[in-house]
């Protein structure tokens, strides 16, 4: 009885198959195309929502006329309220959402309703980093304009990052 050894002398390479390789290479493809997709839709979305907010904004409502003096101080302070509880700041959030940056540090954020704005105070780590963050802004659907109002570089921070305040306005 004889036993037969099979001995390999030929190792496999070990670099991947092209098949492997390709496989790789339209994964990444599809990724980068769903990537894509993912902010277009994103921001169809905040387009959107700035319609609808402005369309409710626009929509006439009936009002009683008031009395007398008192009621109608009452009745505009209602108003007043109304409209600030009634008004959609979710575009601005989705622009700032969209435009975000792990260069960027956003520090307070005051909204004007009246005027439609947004004044950003935030800190980037380059003057650089702040203007693209401004360019980003600028392409969101619902910012009509950001603009760089003042910088200011802080020497007693280590890094000696750059204190920024930006100016939005909101609007299609």
């Amino acid at each position: 009885m004889t036993m037969r050894l099979d001995f390999d002398f030929h190792a496999r390479s070990s670099r991947p198959a092209r098949l492997s390789i390709a496989l790789a290479l339209a994964g990444m493809a599809a990724l980068g195309w769903a990537w894509s997709n993912l902010q277009a839709a994103r921001a169809a979305e905040t387009g959107l929502a700035l319609r609808i907010a402005a369309l409710e904004r626009a929509q006439p409502r009936a009002t009683a006329q008031p009395a007398t003096r008192a009621d109608s101080a009452a009745h505009a302070a209602q108003a007043r309220i109304a409209a600030q509880l009634g008004h959609s700041w979710q575009p601005a959030f989705d622009a700032l959402a969209t435009a975000r940056s792990a260069r960027i540090a956003l520090l307070s954020l005051d909204a004007v309703q009246a005027k439609s704005q947004l004044k950003l105070v935030a800190e980037a780590r380059q003057l650089a980093d702040a203007v693209a963050f401004i360019d980003a802004l600028q392409q969101q659907p619902g910012v009509k304009r950001a603009t760089l109002t003042q910088h200011e570089a802080q020497a007693d921070a280590g890094q000696h990052p750059v204190r920024i305040t930006i100016l939005v306005e909101l609007g299609a």
